[in-house]
């Protein structure tokens, strides 16, 4: 399966089909797409996309960070995943830095998991089509929302960090796209400092990222859980059943 996806407009866009599963499985394509931001996506790019099959938008960022137009033929929906209501949780990862990595997220988890809940219920009552995910550069929030997306269809731990590290990957050309740095540099001062690299800490997160116990608590309707571990019904339970 191909993942890259061309889209004029989009530097950091990949679908999370063909990645492989502990089963020998692989993830289906044609059902989550993850992406940066869609303010440069022109008539052609929504076209590509529309082409693909997207019929769904999820924006994951906070309200004030919003910009961007949809169009109309497909469905646009806001979710606030970080809860920026809720700064409290987000001092002291903004003042050392981690909130730019994956160091944020098992915390984000344990402490907000209604912020998940809100993006993982929408994901559940998208109408059919491909649901496209998206934050600023698709690379933190929308690498949270694509580990637990991963997670929950058991893919492998090499198949997850190599999907995280397409982000550091596409940087220069998100660069020169939307006219910005993605600080790759200081992202891998920070994971530096705190003992990772890019790779090890994404790794170390997925390896403890334990759903059974988030679902617990997450207080998702039975239906949404099988929606979200069944990819939408794309994809068989990680135990076949």
């Amino acid at each position: 399966m191909k993942r890259t996806i061309h889209v004029d407009g989009l530097a950091n866009v990949r679908d999370l089909g063909g990645l492989e599963r502990r089963d020998g499985t692989f993830s289906p394509e044609g059902v989550f797409v993850r992406s940066e931001r869609l303010d440069r996506v022109g008539a052609d790019g929504w076209e590509a996309l529309l082409a693909y099959g997207v019929r769904t938008v999820i924006d994951l960022r906070r309200p004030a960070e919003r910009t961007g137009q949809v169009p109309a033929s497909i469905k646009h929906i806001h979710v606030d995943l970080d809860g920026g209501d809720e700064m409290g949780f987000w001092a002291e990862f903004e003042e050392d830095g981690r909130w730019g990595t994956p160091l944020y997220y098992l915390a984000h988890l344990e402490a907000l998991p209604h912020r998940l809940a809100l993006v993982l219920n929408a994901i559940a009552a998208a109408d059919e089509g491909a649901i496209l995910f998206h934050c600023s550069a698709g690379w933190d929030r929308t690498g949270l929302v694509a580990a637990v997306l991963l997670r929950t269809i058991d893919a492998t731990e090499d198949a997850a960090v190599a999907d995280y590290l397409g982000s550091f990957a596409n940087a220069a050309a998100m660069a020169a796209l939307h006219e910005r740095s993605f600080e790759v540099e200081g992202r891998q001062q920070i994971l530096h400092r705190f003992g990772h690299t890019a790779e090890s800490a994404f790794r170390d997160m997925y390896a403890k990222l334990d759903l059974d116990r988030w679902f617990s608590r997450s207080n998702l309707d039975s239906s949404t859980r099988v929606a979200i571990e069944t990819w939408r019904g794309a994809a068989a339970p990680p135990d076949g059943t």
